[in-house]
């Protein structure tokens, strides 16, 4: 029987698998389900026919390539390094791909070859990167249309928990996804984004330390601070005349003061594996990274009373046993963190993401503003499953029906492919609210 093919099984797959699963069952297809580890997901379908789970690892190559050769479709849940290989496989048998990560360098690389097989590899159609494009090109769309002329764009996301679901965590915050991408977010080249006219770069060591605050409705107040490369981004969204171009992330207020101490005591380094005693305690992990006397810890960093108890909260000051002693920093901190940043069985995630646009019409200042506020259901329905898992399985869905025109490397900057992708996610509860008044 005919098929489709997705790779990953983790946190953000459940409606993902929810969606293509009736799909199938509607047109005589079956979903398959590979992943290293399926255990998070898989009891959820087990009385499903339509579904089939695998056990492999992408390493396993001669087993994955037959599973790609005979696929109608390639969906890839995957951490992102992984994708360029099932691309290059994808290449070889020629199949269609969909990821909901940024395209790195080696993804946009293919595309003319992608191009020249007349194939679609349609990435960062998940949350952010995905359903941010969408909507922000849809509002700026209708900015365009009624003669706006756009000035300023500004956009930040956030996958967080919801306040009556923070407890006593002084972080407001707990995992909605990757663990290992919120310890390692931020790493890597300067973020870089336009303000005033200006190139702005902010390397990661300053990263947390520059936040802007955001007030929603209804929600505890955010602060947001830059991601990535917010500059390749004015031209996909047709913003070439802009003096203001930044895209962020969000936090409620206090997390990044605090998590910019880990930063400074490079508490979040990846670099350098540790192999540490068996007596070593969690204080004596964090004090190897101190200059001075653990002591000196509050005076040397300035902290207020509000982040030490956080740093404490988390267990930093304590003398447990250390939980991992292989591994980097990096690794160790997360280990951590699973502990206290996990989300419980009733516990709800929040997904906020806010676009803010300043432009000139008949000789006014406007902003618009662009919100969406949606809460999960359980820690496995949670909102950040639904906002990247649905807008893959639907644009998965799209390529296979042919609907989906441009080919290549793409991204979901089209109208038309983004406007049909968002009229499908209201029918889940995914739903802007728009605003705009005079500045």
């Amino acid at each position: 029987m005919n098929y489709f093919l997705l790779f990953g099984a983790g946190k953000s797959s459940y409606f993902l698998i929810e969606y293509l699963s009736h799909y199938c069952a509607q047109h005589q297809l079956v979903l398959k389900v590979v992943d290293r580890d399926i255990s998070y997901m898989s009891p959820f379908y087990r009385a499903s026919s339509t579904v089939q789970f695998l056990t492999l690892d992408t390493q396993a190559h001669e087993q994955i390539k037959p599973l790609i050769q005979n696929a109608e479709i390639v969906i890839s849940l995957l951490p992102a390094d992984l994708h360029i290989h099932i691309a290059h496989w994808c290449l070889e048998y020629n199949r269609n791909l969909c990821t909901a990560s940024y395209v790195s360098d080696a993804m946009k690389a293919l595309n003319e070859t992608v191009k020249n097989q007349n194939l679609v590899f349609l990435n960062e159609v998940g949350l952010d990167p995905g359903i941010d494009h969408m909507s922000a090109i849809q509002l700026i769309e209708k900015i365009k249309s009624k003669g706006g002329q756009i000035q300023a764009f500004r956009s930040y996301t956030g996958g967080l928990v919801a306040d009556e679901d923070d407890g006593d965590n002084p972080w407001k915050y707990k995992f909605t996804w990757n663990p290992r991408n919120v310890v390692l977010a931020g790493q890597g080249t300067p973020a870089q984004y336009l303000h005033n006219n200006t190139l702005k770069l902010l390397p990661y060591h300053r990263l947390f330390e520059s936040v802007l605050p955001f007030s929603v409705q209804g929600i505890t107040p955010l602060e947001g601070y830059p991601n990535r490369d917010s500059l390749k981004y004015i031209n996909a969204y047709g913003l070439q005349n802009v003096n203001e171009m930044i895209r962020g992330t969000l936090r409620k207020k206090g997390y990044c003061q605090a998590w910019q101490v880990l930063v400074k005591l490079g508490m979040t380094d990846d670099s350098l594996p540790l192999d540490l005693p068996v007596n070593t305690s969690i204080k004596d992990w964090w004090t190897m990274y101190l200059p001075y006397q653990a002591s000196k810890f509050k005076d040397y960093f300035q902290l207020n009373d509000e982040i030490i108890h956080q740093l404490e909260w988390i267990g930093l000051m304590s003398d447990h046993p250390l939980p991992l002693l292989k591994g980097t920093s990096a690794q160790i901190l997360e280990t951590i963190l699973k502990e206290k940043w996990s989300l419980q069985p009733d516990d709800k995630d929040l997904i906020v993401m806010i676009h803010e646009i300043d432009y000139e019409i008949n000789g006014t200042m406007k902003m618009a503003q662009s919100v969406l506020h949606l809460n999960g259901e359980s820690n496995v329905k949670t909102a950040m499953a639904k906002t990247v898992g649905l807008p893959l399985a639907i644009a998965a869905v799209m390529v296979y029906e042919q609907k989906v025109e441009e080919k290549g490397v793409i991204i979901p900057t089209d109208k038309h492919l983004g406007a049909a992708i968002l009229k499908q996610l209201e029918v889940f509860g995914v739903v802007f609210k728009e605003t705009e008044w005079e500045l």
